[in-house]
């Protein structure tokens, strides 16, 4: 008897190839990064990750910002709530929190960009990452008041009370189809400008 699979029609093969390179590109969006060695760290900036140790156990009671920025910083939760609030109800729940614009951009942080490329903020991103490794991008394009002007939200409040198990802050992105990019338990955020092949 012939293997039946040889007959497949041939949408059925393109829908399965497409899982598979699916599932090898995603492999880590679901709060099991990869491993990162050494080469692809340094080819890949978004290959960003917790500090050594962090399990989804830990809820970090600060995070830093890094990269493309003024100056390296940390953010507790004080810190946070010194810094204007903004208050966004997502799915049915009010988060409390700062806008990642406005805290890109406070003065003790500072946004970098290359003053060599025209409109560099349209090429910037940021890594945002949990204490579990889980990552999330952010283009800074779509969360400038100029440009996108979307809500990116860094919370430390839900319906007026502390995060709990989400830990001390955490990623909420209004207008998102699903809450992927909700980053719990806020350890790091890196802030990159994507740069062209051969450069």
């Amino acid at each position: 008897m012939k293997d039946r699979t040889l007959f497949l029609p041939v949408h059925w093969l393109g829908r399965a190839a497409v899982a598979v390179a699916a599932v090898a590109v995603l492999g880590g969006c679901a709060g099991n990064p990869p491993p990162v060695s050494a080469s692809t760290s340094a080819m890949a900036p978004h290959a960003a990750h917790a500090p050594a140790g962090a399990s989804e156990g830990i809820s970090p009671s600060s995070f830093t910002v890094s990269g493309a920025v003024g100056k390296r910083a940390s953010f507790d939760l004080a810190a946070l709530q010194a810094l204007p609030a903004v208050t966004q109800t997502v799915g049915g729940n009010t988060y409390t929190g700062v806008s990642l614009w406005a805290l890109l951009n406070d003065a003790s942080v500072g946004l970098k960009p290359d003053t060599a490329v025209r409109n560099p903020v349209l090429s910037m991103y940021a890594v945002l990452v949990g204490s579990d490794g889980y990552r999330a991008v952010v283009s800074l394009a779509e969360i400038a008041p100029e440009s996108g002007n979307r809500v990116a939200l860094v919370a430390y409040s839900l319906n007026g009370a502390p995060l709990g198990r989400n830990g001390m802050a955490r990623l909420v992105m209004a207008g998102d189809v699903k809450p992927g990019r909700s980053v719990a338990r806020l350890a790091a955020i890196e802030i990159f400008a994507a740069q062209p092949s051969g450069r």
